[in-house]
């Protein structure tokens, strides 16, 4: 497995909720500004703030968007088997 981390800014509060995945491999969210709001296939939604970790299994489409009167900031890190794609185009 190889771990990948990207910085992922969010549109500001109104936008819809943007759908992601299903990535090949975990997806671990680490929030660094704002407040976000996720809903993860099979889950409840969950709004997080700055600190909180959100861990999302293999092949689980999410969504998310930015709740708040702020810009919304999360560390995105993929761990995926060496040579698979980090991100998947929900369909």
């Amino acid at each position: 497995m190889t771990p990948s981390a990207a910085y992922v800014p969010h549109d500001r509060e109104g936008k819809a909720l943007r759908v992601h995945g299903p990535h090949p491999g975990e997806e671990i969210i680490y929030v660094l500004e704002g407040s976000l709001e996720y809903k993860v296939e099979g889950q409840p939604t969950v709004t997080l703030q700055p600190g909180d970790v959100l861990f999302i299994p293999a092949g689980t489409i999410h969504a998310a968007k930015t709740v708040g009167s702020g810009k919304g900031v999360e560390l995105a890190t993929y761990i995926v088997e060496k040579g698979k794609p980090l991100l998947a185009v929900a369909k």
